[in-house]
């Protein structure tokens, strides 16, 4: 069973150059000039990239922004790290700080991803297979982008308990994104936006999310990146941090020398959030793997973590910093609010969600049952799929 669906998709990733060979094109993006950016590409619907300030708001008038973000599986090898260092923090305006969380399907636990949403957290994709070859994603078809991605929204939303439109943000895995075939297909599957693409060159001032309604003048770091058109679907710049020896990392567990104290965590945190803080409050983005700040047998993931809830700290003491997922981020972009507002905007409220998952489900998988060697488990929120779901079968159906 599972040797026929394995052929069908390797089958499709072969397909890949007979798709580019048959003439498909994307609506190249015009370029925006500033008549367009003032008349034609405006708030909330469109946004030029630049790093001018939404609303032209006076900068001393608008949040600093924050992201903290984490990749890959959500799992009880780490559902403990974030509950002891992301619950029971609140913004300024009394409400929970939120992070983002970019999941995949393996090894995901998803009732504790559902427990994640209930307390407002934003749930974003991260891929189905987590193929480990970079050139996978790069060379990726558009049948393959849906399966996916496409196919996990909804996956993830049936065994998460967690609605399908409520999942509206990815990232390319590696960081590998897969140009107008990628993009087509999440503006396609009505996605909001991604944040894979990081930028050097728009550090400070930074790079604004902004919408592909027209060329962006980011810096493509990792090809292939996108030309076409795609009205309204925003690209959330993933701005370089710089390690201490002056290069730069996306992901901060990529910078380097990799602090080995807390001091030296603390340090890199606050000397890249100032260069966002000190200039245009662009974004400031903390975007990493649970595993850099989390564990017990390592004495420097231990003061990692010390340094970075140190810094967490710090930012809870000042009255116009905002922790919060990506799409509520988004929501601010589309409509700039001065500080003086927050306290009554909503999109950085989190009211409590009901839990629809009252019931957890734990799933095993004979290897007759997987296209793997071995045993896979799940433990989700409907009853157990016949098999395990994966590529071209993502419901486990028999």
């Amino acid at each position: 069973m599972f040797g026929k669906r394995l052929l069908l998709v390797t089958t499709l990733c072969v397909g890949y150059a007979a798709v580019l060979a048959s003439g498909q094109s994307v609506t190249p993006a015009p370029p925006c000039t500033d008549q367009i950016r003032d008349d034609n590409c405006t708030l909330p619907a469109c946004r030029c990239s630049g790093n001018d300030i939404p609303g032209n708001l006076a900068v001393t008038t608008i949040p600093q922004l924050v992201f903290l973000t984490f990749d890959d599986a959500v799992a009880i090898q780490n559902i403990d790290f974030y509950r002891q260092v992301l619950y029971n923090r609140n913004n300024p305006n009394g409400h929970s700080i939120t992070a983002t969380f970019f999941v995949t399907h393996e090894y995901t636990n998803y009732t504790l991803l559902h427990e994640l949403y209930r307390l407002g957290h934003d749930i974003a994709l991260h891929s189905m297979s987590h193929n480990p070859l970079t050139s996978y994603w790069a060379r990726l078809n558009q049948t393959m982008w849906r399966a996916e991605v496409v196919d996990q929204r909804q996956q993830l939303s049936q065994f998460a308990r967690i609605p399908a439109a409520e999942i509206k943000g990815f990232r390319a895995p590696f960081l590998q994104i897969g140009g107008d075939d990628m993009y087509t297909v999440l503006k396609q599957a009505n996605f909001q936006w991604e944040c894979s693409r990081p930028t050097l060159n728009f550090r400070k001032p930074g790079l604004w999310p902004y919408t592909n309604d027209y060329i962006s003048s980011q810096d493509c770091q990792i090809a292939p990146c996108p030309v076409g058109e795609y009205k309204g679907f925003w690209t959330v710049p993933m701005i370089d941090m710089l390690g201490d020896n002056n290069e730069g990392c996306a992901m901060v567990d990529t910078c380097t020398p990799v602090p080995e104290t807390a001091d030296q965590t603390y340090n890199l945190l606050l000397k890249n959030f100032n260069d966002h803080y000190t200039s245009n409050k662009a974004p400031f983005g903390i975007y990493t793997h649970a595993a850099w700040l989390n564990g017990t047998d390592d004495e420097y993931i231990q003061e990692r973590r010390a340094g970075y809830v140190r810094f967490l700290n710090f930012l809870g003491t000042k009255n116009d910093v905002y922790i919060v997922g990506i799409s509520r981020a988004i929501e601010w972009v589309k409509t700039p609010t001065p500080l003086a507002q927050l306290a009554t905007f909503t999109h950085f409220q989190n009211p409590a969600r009901p839990n629809n998952c009252p019931y957890v489900y734990n799933c095993r998988y004979a290897p007759e049952q997987t296209p793997f060697p071995t045993e896979r488990y799940m433990s989700i929120c409907s009853p157990c799929p016949p098999v395990y779901p994966w590529l071209g079968n993502p419901y486990g159906r028999p």
